[in-house]
């Protein structure tokens, strides 16, 4: 499959402020033999404006032209268009999909005969490292959660004073060190805090121990190979988990949760009366909080609230959009090494790391447990 034109899309997503492809980039995106046409405004939240776009060569227009004309749309979020009408079989999108979240519309986009390719999906390959879109936003998503956090907090992360009168630092737990996960435990070691880490995954101790972090072993955690260990983990020790973290949470003033196994609706680890527990003046960031919920009870995306006497307890939403710059660099090298791939790669769903990317392709949905959520929703109809 190779792209002759490519169309990056302005986001639709409230709150959203990156831009697919940033104007740096259009000339490496030139080089593959592709044209590169962008919508008006796309990368203005971020800090790019339609002139760069067009100094870099890129072509602005409008939305309709380049849904129309894009054989690749790039976006940070699937685009708000309507498959049937604005979308055409043999079309390539790729995107931060997350498609558990929206089967019906994965199915359309089969039925309709476009590929669709989940930059949240990369495999875990060291090939598959330079299209995973998802890790990337993640750590900027980390690094984030501690600045917010500490930004709450009525102390200073490290020790502070004079040497005759020091204040001790904030200790720091993070729970979950994935890409998330670990990039806030190096920010607030880099701020001078003390951190200590919630994780059963081989790898990922590995990485906190190599940050200076220490390792909180928990009652029934057992060490793991990868995210489908973590699942079946926890399901069968999250009382544990969950008594467990009780425990320790609330001897920490700044905790970040970032614990979520793949595909998986995240699971409850932090109670209410666990959080109206820690200490007041407290602040916990829950970076899984989605629309399904997230690890802290009753915690939802973009919000903030107050727990007990005073603990806050936010609920990350969308971090990566709030330092858009960053974020939009990051994504647009992780959408430029896609469209390297697809120029040398014949057949995508052979592909070792573009095949595990595909939710649809040639006419099926592809993603293993989106075809679980139809299968199981076209059985509970008692359709065929």
């Amino acid at each position: 499959m190779t792209a002759t034109t490519v169309g990056v899309l302005r986001e639709t997503v409230p709150g959203e402020r990156r831009v697919a492809l940033v104007p740096d980039l259009v000339r490496a995106v030139g080089r593959l033999g592709a044209t590169v046409l962008v919508e008006s405004g796309a990368g203005a939240r971020a800090g790019h404006h339609d002139a760069g776009y067009r100094a870099a060569g890129a072509v602005v227009t409008g939305r309709g032209e380049l849904l129309g004309r894009a054989d690749v749309l790039l976006g940070i979020h699937p685009p708000n268009a309507d498959p049937t009408r604005e979308l055409r079989p043999g079309q390539v999108l790729a995107a931060l999909v997350r498609p558990e979240r929206i089967p019906y519309l994965v199915r359309i986009w089969a039925d309709r005969g476009v590929t669709v390719i989940g930059l949240d999906l990369a495999p875990d390959l060291p090939a598959a490292y330079p299209l995973d879109a998802g890790a990337s936003q993640a750590r900027v998503a980390g690094y984030r959660a501690v600045l917010i956090a500490a930004a709450r907090l009525e102390r200073c992360l490290p020790p502070w004073g004079t040497p005759d009168g020091l204040f001790d630092p904030v200790r720091v737990l993070v729970v979950g060190a994935g890409h998330a996960g670990l990039q806030a435990v190096d920010t607030a070691r880099r701020l001078g805090a003390p951190v200590d880490a919630v994780e059963p995954r081989l790898r990922e101790r590995t990485a906190v121990a190599a940050l200076g972090a220490g390792l909180l072993d928990l009652p029934g955690l057992r060490t793991v190979g990868d995210g489908r260990e973590l699942a079946r983990s926890l399901d069968r020790h999250r009382p544990a988990w969950v008594a467990g973290l009780a425990a320790a949470a609330v001897r920490y003033p700044l905790v970040v949760s970032a614990l979520a196994p793949p595909g998986r609706t995240p699971p409850v680890l932090l109670h209410t009366a666990t959080v109206a527990r820690m200490r007041p003046g407290s602040v916990l960031v829950d970076l899984t909080a989605g629309p399904e919920g997230g690890t802290v009870e009753g915690v939802l995306p973009d919000t903030t609230t107050e727990v007990g006497d005073g603990v806050t307890v936010i609920g990350a939403g969308e971090l990566a959009a709030q330092a858009a710059g960053t974020a939009s660099r990051a994504f647009a090298h992780n959408a430029l090494a896609l469209l390297d791939r697809l120029a040398h790669t014949g057949a995508p769903a052979q592909d070792p790391v573009l095949g595990p990317m595909l939710v649809t392709d040639r006419g099926a949905v592809r993603h293993g447990p989106t075809v679980g959520l139809l299968t199981r929703a076209t059985a509970a109809a008692g359709l065929p």
